[in-house]
């Protein structure tokens, strides 16, 4: 199953923040989210997918999207797009069986990561 969450940024430098929320997934982006590991990061801008375990690199077919992909332990694989018109950043949520509980852990744990960032 698949759900969509939007992470609005709000405020007049929106699109400044949801740009540096992007770096910061891209700079130290998270070990786990809602508590199960992030097993594979895919960058889909420079093309680069890495194992989290090993450190890994290796090239995908580049797209030069500013899009990010996290695959998790469980099998839940999240895909963060931001919008190129509007401070909104969208996740796309996919799991194997994705409970509301599940969904609202992970939108909790990015909504986390974004209000810790806008306050920096």
């Amino acid at each position: 199953g698949e759900k969509t969450h939007n992470l609005v940024m709000p405020g007049l430098d929106g699109l400044e923040k949801m740009a540096v929320l992007m770096k910061r997934l891209r700079t130290a982006p998270p070990a786990n989210i809602a508590g199960v590991d992030v097993v594979v990061r895919k960058d889909y801008q420079d093309g680069t997918a890495t194992g989290c375990a090993t450190g890994k690199v290796s090239r995908m077919e580049l797209s030069g999207s500013n899009v990010l992909r996290f695959e998790l332990a469980d099998g839940t694989t999240i895909l963060v797009r931001p919008s190129g018109t509007e401070p909104k950043i969208k996740v796309y949520l996919s799991a194997v069986a994705p409970t509301e509980e599940a969904a609202d852990a992970i939108n909790d744990t990015l909504g986390k990561a974004a209000s810790a960032l806008l306050k920096a």
